[in-house]
């Protein structure tokens, strides 16, 4: 009678397993809500929690593997799977309600988010890959999803400009950072310092289109290898036997031609969607212009929206796509007053030896809640250009918004540490700040002929 007693109290086993997991999740409570108090929550001091749910756990498994035991005695295996399973069950869907009790909590994470520390002394290294968002950014990224593959798009804002605004469209490309510094040769593509529109990378990277505007006037020849073709017209077909993609001079019916050269994979509708994408990308930014075709839009066209919402410091390091050993920077702060920024850039380990120093004056304002794009080197005014002064410092036009930070063979990366620095005005350079420090893994520019 005792022997059936037991059995039935083991077969009912699963009650304890239930209160064992309601006794550990009102454990929980002090935990997740330490400064409420739920309706339902057990008067547990927070130092025993701990200790509560891990008795429960033990109580619970001990009676399942006690009920598991005797109805494997008894050979009715069936029961001894039943109380595995039902003690999983329980267990399981206790976890799954901590866990929505836990998002509910928000808690915040015992572990310090480094990447949002201003100043950073670890030595973890990263590639700077991040596009910029300044007007002298080389890299535009494009959607070529909405645009046709058959004829090239029109560009009636391009269009406009050269036809009633030549010389306006000629001092725009004249001043603009991202326009004004491309290689003047027909393979300007290899060259650093042109603009790169990248549409998504689907299944890898499928190409980019690379862009430059060129003058050519009457009678001379056009760039080798360009195919000059007017908006709205069909895509240019492949030589004879040749299965690339035609590089294309886009005509604006007169002296300036706008020459498009994808570079990846072969498909055809893929690079022609993609140039579509590139034309219209171009001819979008410059619809301001079109409509007020004056200097002062020239100007904001070139300075870009330099106030943002935000109150910590940050750096934007990139390397633009396939222009290897070149860099770009936006460093975005608001130090309050008046003073000299300055964003050094030192080698890790060799006694830190400084590669490039670049000193700007500061942009700020008494808003806590705003911070200003500069552009580096771009935001250097020129009288202050000899702080560049470096064995890569006359690489580039002083002007150019790129920069290398050491000569060498290209694909041989080496640690650099980055700082923002701030020096009021008045002290002369003896009083400084350090906003931010970053570390990257950088490459060396390969300034051989050839390239």
């Amino acid at each position: 009678m005792n022997f059936s007693l037991i059995s039935k109290v083991l077969s009912h086993i699963w009650v304890l397993h239930l209160l064992c997991c309601i006794l550990a999740l009102l454990s929980c409570i002090p935990l997740l809500w330490p400064e409420t108090s739920a309706p339902f929550s057990l008067p547990i001091p927070v130092a025993h929690v701990g200790s509560l749910i891990l008795g429960a756990i033990l109580c619970s498994l001990l009676g399942m593997i006690i009920s598991c035991v005797h109805f494997l005695l008894k050979l009715s295996n069936l029961k001894a799977i039943w109380q595995i399973c039902s003690w999983g069950a329980l267990w399981g869907a206790s976890a799954l309600v901590f866990v929505q009790m836990s998002i509910e909590a928000n808690i915040p994470s015992p572990y310090q988010d480094k990447q949002t520390e201003p100043i950073q002394q670890s030595d973890t290294l990263h590639q700077p890959n991040e596009k910029l968002t300044g007007p002298a950014s080389l890299i535009i990224p494009v959607d070529p999803e909405p645009y046709s593959d058959e004829l090239l798009v029109n560009a009636p804002n391009l269009l406009k400009l050269e036809k009633e605004h030549e010389e306006i469209l000629a001092d725009f490309l004249n001043q603009s950072p991202r326009w004004a510094f491309a290689d003047k040769s027909d393979t300007f593509y290899t060259r650093p310092g042109h603009v790169i529109l990248a549409p998504p990378a689907t299944g890898g990277i499928p190409g980019s289109v690379h862009a430059a505007f060129r003058t050519i006037a009457e009678g001379e020849p056009m760039p080798a290898g360009f195919r000059a073709v007017q908006p709205g017209a069909p895509f240019p077909e492949s030589e004879d036997g040749k299965d690339d993609i035609p590089d294309i001079a886009l005509e604006l019916s007169g002296k300036h031609y706008l020459l498009l050269a994808w570079r990846g994979t072969k498909h055809r509708q893929t690079a022609h969607k993609a140039i579509n994408a590139a034309i219209a990308t171009i001819d979008d930014q410059l619809q301001r212009l079109a409509e007020e075709p004056t200097r002062q839009t020239i100007d904001l066209l070139c300075t870009g929206h330099l106030k943002h919402r935000g109150s910590a410091p940050e750096l934007r390091l990139c390397e633009p796509s396939n222009q290897y050993g070149i860099y770009q920077a936006e460093v975005y702060a608001n130090p309050g007053r008046a003073g000299t920024l300055l964003l050094v850039i030192r080698q890790q380990g060799n006694e830190g030896k400084m590669l490039r120093l670049f000193s700007f004056p500061a942009r700020y304002s008494s808003n806590p809640e705003e911070i200003f794009r500069h552009d580096i080197p771009g935001a250097i005014e020129p009288w202050m250009r000899d702080a560049t002064i470096s064995e890569t410092a006359t690489l580039f036009h002083p002007r150019a918004p790129y920069f290398a930070i050491a000569c060498g063979q290209s694909h041989h990366y080496f640690g650099v540490s980055v700082e923002l620095q701030f020096s009021p005005s008045g002290s002369n350079g003896a009083v400084t700040e350090t906003l931010l420090r970053r570390h990257y893994k950088v490459q060396a520019y390969d300034n051989s002929p050839e390239n």
